[in-house]
């Protein structure tokens, strides 16, 4: 029997060594927030998936790790109590035995009963050597109530001050039953059976203990594992959409990512024995990856046929993740990493915008008249009471009419218009307030009429009749148009994607409306006859806004209007602005600027300046439009 207990020093000296280096490297001597934990994860606490899944040195450096100061030294001062006492009469070497068999149990106890929870601390060892002691006093002292007492009360208090201080982290109860019934256990085969008297057989069962590891159900560790295969595919998909430059690489690597998603979906399918508290998270998990597999089929049709309309799809997909139950066990234990937020998290400070809802007549222009609106926005205005971010137009009844995105009070994004009676009207993008790359239109019916691409040039690549039938293929053939009568509306032949030749134009009842040359895609001529018998002539002229009085009075009127401010600076302020039926300008949009003054300056200019005449479709029916101008300052 010896008297030292040189062991219980270098156990507690341990301990706190383990905790002083990591609360160093954490900055924390309570060790409670999300990134303590996940370290203390990381660095060897005992967790089924983990463990289980090639990592059995868990068991005993989790042994070693603490939530927190409070943690730590209440459970080394229960070291130091009971290892004063046992130590001594023990030995040495069967105390540490006894130590590490509980601490094992008690690891083994968590990872069989406990649900995806992360176990460390000293705690299922401590449980042990209580177990134990309390059966070593029960077998030889039970006449001895008040010894008996005192036990059991410490015991108490040690379980009480352990439950509080580590509710925060998930209190390991197996665990700390599995200790205490490990340490009953051999109290009870010591001291009432009188086995494992001798170490080397208390060594050898210590050694079989550890070896129940290989027979332990795998359940978790599959599931963890396929858990980690939708984190690990999540990732690779957002770097694809972040380092991918073209969009032919991005189609290519997101057709590769479908097989692995229909792989894991297998995988969770043939998943046995999974346990009843984690059957409504696997039906979860089992919808997000088809969701995720069809937000990427969207994505790569999106890239494939350049049709936006796919972000409505997406869109939708969104709702539904949004609308699954929230997981019980997130199993995301990766620690994040630190750096500077993306360009897409720091572009708009949302904080700085204020929600908006305008209300607009029925050629576009903001009124007060809520009753007699046709539309009505709604997004976020900046300080300068420009559009920022998504927004959302709509019909007077509230159904959608437009989702597309401003900068600045300028498109800058993916467009798509409705028809009133829920059909597409057009989709495409918008760089800078200018149509770029494929626009897609529809017919009434919500059936594709044309594809339009635009660049330096505009390039009609095919048009379709309502039905269906294609009528310009790779940007030749000619194109048909009717009323819902059946009456022929327009005609006229497309050549290299741009309008070539005579276009004829008729009214509902079959008379002739136009006749109109174009040449590369520019008006060349045009006559129109109204319905009142007067004759038009017009060229392309006709189809932009102009100031009324003609552009060199209207200049001259801003060059005898225009203030000057002591901080101006000198350059060119380019606006443009919409041009409404009756001639008054409104929504005026500054495309490039010199300074707040300037910018201010040129829309005045615009608003208290001379009536524009609208553009005119056909020579004669004035609709409204959007004017461009460049001011000097």
């Amino acid at each position: 029997m010896s008297k030292t207990v040189v062991s219980t020093y270098v156990l507690i000296a341990i301990n706190l060594l383990v905790f002083g280096v990591l609360a160093i490297k954490q900055q924390s001597l309570m060790m409670n927030s999300n990134a303590d934990v996940l370290e203390i994860l990381h660095v060897g606490a005992n967790l089924n998936p983990l463990t289980l899944g090639g990592e059995p040195w868990r068991m005993i450096t989790s042994m070693f790790l603490h939530y927190g100061i409070l943690h730590l030294l209440v459970n080394m001062y229960a070291l130091y109590v009971l290892g004063t006492s046992l130590e001594p009469p023990l030995g040495t070497t069967r105390f540490l035995l006894v130590y590490f068999f509980c601490g094992i149990a008690a690891g083994i106890a968590s990872l069989v009963f406990n649900i995806y929870i992360a176990s460390a601390g000293a705690s299922g060892a401590l449980f042990g050597l209580f177990g134990y002691r309390l059966g070593a006093e029960v077998i030889g002292s039970f006449n001895d109530r008040q010894k008996l007492l005192n036990i059991f009360l410490n015991f108490v208090i040690f379980v009480v001050i352990n439950t509080v201080i580590a509710a925060g982290f998930n209190v390991d109860v197996p665990g700390h039953a599995g200790g205490f019934v490990a340490g009953t256990v051999l109290a009870t085969l010591q001291f009432k059976l009188r086995w494992l008297i001798q170490n080397k057989f208390l060594a050898v069962l210590l050694l079989l203990l550890c070896a129940t590891l290989v027979v332990l159900p795998r359940d978790q560790v599959e599931y963890y594992r396929i858990y980690q295969r939708v984190l690990n595919l999540d990732n690779h998909t957002g770097n694809l959409y972040k380092s991918t430059t073209t969009d032919t690489g991005l189609r290519d690597s997101l057709v590769a990512t479908l097989p692995r998603w229909d792989t894991i979906s297998l995988m969770l399918n043939r998943v046995k024995g999974i346990p009843p508290e984690l059957t409504a998270d696997t039906a979860v998990l089992k919808d997000y990856i088809q969701l995720r597999r069809q937000g990427t089929f969207y994505r790569i049709r999106l890239i494939e046929r350049e049709s936006y309309i796919y972000y409505d799809s997406i869109e939708l997909l969104d709702a539904k993740f949004k609308d699954l139950p929230q997981l019980k066990y997130i199993l995301n234990y990766k620690i994040p990493e630190g750096g500077q937020p993306s360009e897409d998290t720091v572009a708009l400070d949302d904080s700085q915008l204020q929600p908006a809802k305008v209300y607009y007549d029925a050629h576009w222009k903001e009124t007060n008249d809520i009753a007699s609106s046709k539309f009505y926005r709604i997004g976020h205005k900046d300080s300068l009471d420009r559009w920022q971010g998504v927004v959302g137009d709509y019909y007077a009844n509230g159904d959608i009419q437009m989702k597309g995105r401003y900068q600045r009070d300028i498109k800058d994004g993916i467009f798509i218009y409705y028809s009133d009676h829920h059909t597409y009207e057009s989709a495409g993008r918008y760089d800078n307030e200018q149509a770029v790359g494929k626009w897609e239109n529809f017919h009434w019916n919500g059936a594709l009429e044309s594809e339009v691409y635009y660049g330096d040039e505009s390039f009609t690549a095919t048009v379709f009749d309502s039905l269906g039938n294609q009528q310009v293929i790779n940007g030749n053939g000619k194109s048909r148009r009717w009323y819902p009568n059946g009456q022929i509306l327009e005609e006229g032949e497309y050549r290299n994607g741009k309008k070539e030749g005579l276009w004829y134009g008729f009214h509902q009842d079959g008379s002739p409306y136009y006749k109109e040359q174009f040449r590369a895609n520019r008006l060349v001529h045009g006559v129109s006859e109204g319905r009142d018998g007067r004759r038009y002539v017009y060229d392309h002229l006709s189809e932009y806004p102009f100031p009324v009085n003609g552009m060199p009075s209207f200049k001259k009127y801003l060059n005898e209007n225009k203030r000057t401010f002591s901080n101006s600076i000198h350059g060119k302020v380019k606006i443009v602005f919409s041009v409404g039926v009756d001639g008054s300008t409104f929504n005026y949009v500054i495309l490039a600027g010199l300074s707040h003054e300037n910018d201010t300056e040129a829309k005045r200019l615009l608003q208290e300046g001379p009536k524009w005449r609208p553009a005119l479709l056909h020579g004669q029916e004035k609709v409204p439009s959007q004017g461009y101008l460049e001011i000097d300052f």
